[in-house]
């Protein structure tokens, strides 16, 4: 199967692309576009598309957050298996931008395969590039990350 975050309904919004702007300037590691090449795609039309670098070996498989534009097969793109290469910490502090900019939706689309402590280092590349997160958004961020762990996800047969 592999390691997974999950984000059906959040969208990259205008302002979920600078913070992802801000968050990829600020990162440890070297982000890519889609094939793990060139640079990454980040426009309100076609959302957020990026991977890790593939020469390198930290490449897996592309995450892509929507724009306006919807993706020619939708479903295909409610999720993104980073199997916890570098990317991650950019993958998942772009998932925090997009859930506190969107609480409603957040608290009944984002989870992951892993703990709360695996997004350790996306919560501190998220407060370092953006700005830090209130008690009350880290909470709520937490309980959707745990409330959708692989035995409770929707996304599994036989869950």
């Amino acid at each position: 199967m592999g390691y997974t975050h999950y984000f059906p309904g959040l969208t990259a919004t205008a302002c979920v692309i600078a913070d992802a702007r801000k968050i990829i300037a600020a990162s440890p590691v070297t982000i890519c576009g889609p094939d793990g090449q060139g640079l990454p795609i980040l426009n309100e039309a076609k959302g957020i598309r990026l991977n890790g670098f593939e020469a390198a070996g930290e490449a897996y498989e592309t995450f892509h957050l929507p724009g306006t534009k919807p993706p020619r097969y939708a479903d295909m793109w409610t999720f993104c298996k980073t199997e916890q290469k570098p990317y991650d910490v950019v993958v998942t502090a772009i998932l925090i931008a997009a859930a506190v900019r969107e609480p409603r939706v957040a608290a009944e689309a984002l989870g992951s395969d892993g703990d709360w402590k695996d997004w350790t280092d996306g919560v501190d590349l998220f407060e370092k590039a953006v700005r830090p997160l209130t008690e009350d958004e880290k909470i709520a961020l937490e309980l959707n990350v745990e409330a959708m762990r692989p035995s409770r996800s929707p996304y599994r047969p036989g869950a």
